[in-house]
């Protein structure tokens, strides 16, 4: 089955962490039709000549859309969207790694639940080397179980999902939500009644270096967090209770000094 894979990048990625992410790509047991590489506003030269070294040796399979300026991840990839050759659309990060098997099994697991619109899949975490770390984020299986775990948390990794074009224009696609494309999209998906799901093996190796435990905390993630849970609370995805819930639950984590909330994203928030 052919399909394609959709990626951002903008100028602050590092080259070497971006050819890691293409490589898994490429040398993936079933490869893309087409690979999707939106640059997210001007790159450095250093990106530019990486993007051109592999669209030169694989002509065939890259499409490259630029845009003029950096308009974020959410725009950049609706800008890519418009692009796909196919329905079947793989996500992927710049500065992660695939499973050699990755889509092999997200395409299968499609095929064989035509009611699935969006797959994802567990992630192991890493810092430099893939495995350096021994974590692993498995989100819940089935749909019914997500639609439960949506009220309060994302239900998907989202580089790890690989998704059904119809559905997700027809859900709105990516819309401006910072912080929170995906987990918009997700919710937005849900309440009109797609389905989704995960395979609970990982099959992507996910970078948390980078402050990646820094940059979900502080007052201004939670004054999008808290933007976030309004707009579902106002399309009544969630209700009155839920939404309390969640800020009173979510408000001390964004304050935590940086020590306490890394211990309890290892021991608890997975």
């Amino acid at each position: 089955m052919d399909f394609s894979v959709l990626i951002s990048v903008y100028f602050k990625e590092k080259v070497e962490f971006l050819e890691k992410a293409l490589d898994s790509i490429l040398n993936n047991s079933l490869q893309p039709s087409q690979i999707i590489l939106v640059k997210d506003g001007k790159l450095t030269k250093e990106l530019d000549e990486c993007i051109e070294i592999y669209c030169t040796k694989y002509s065939d399979l890259f499409t490259i859309v630029s845009l003029d300026a950096n308009v974020g991840l959410g725009k950049a990839l609706n800008a890519g969207l418009k692009h796909a050759l196919y329905d079947i659309i793989a996500r992927m990060d710049t500065d992660d790694i695939c499973y050699q098997d990755r889509f092999k099994k997200q395409i299968e697991f499609l095929i064989k639940n035509p009611s699935i619109s969006v797959i994802g899949t567990g992630i192991q975490e890493f810092n430099l080397i893939p495995g350096d770390l021994n974590q692993f984020r498995n989100l819940p299986v089935n749909s019914e179980d997500l639609l439960k775990f949506s009220k309060f948390r994302n239900p998907l990794n989202h580089p790890t999902v690989m998704f059904r074009k119809k559905a997700v224009i027809e859900a709105g696609s990516y819309q401006d939500m910072p912080l929170f494309e995906d987990y918009y999209l997700w919710v937005r998906m849900l309440h009109k009644g797609f389905k989704i799901a995960n395979i609970s093996e990982p099959l992507l190796h996910f970078r948390i270096g980078n402050n990646m435990i820094g940059r979900r905390s502080g007052w201004s993630y939670l004054k999008k967090e808290l933007a976030f849970l309004s707009k579902i609370r106002e399309i009544n995805y969630i209700n009155r209770k839920e939404f309390l819930v969640s800020g009173i639950v979510k408000l001390p984590l964004r304050i935590l000094p940086k020590s306490i909330l890394t211990f309890l994203y290892k021991k608890l928030l997975r």
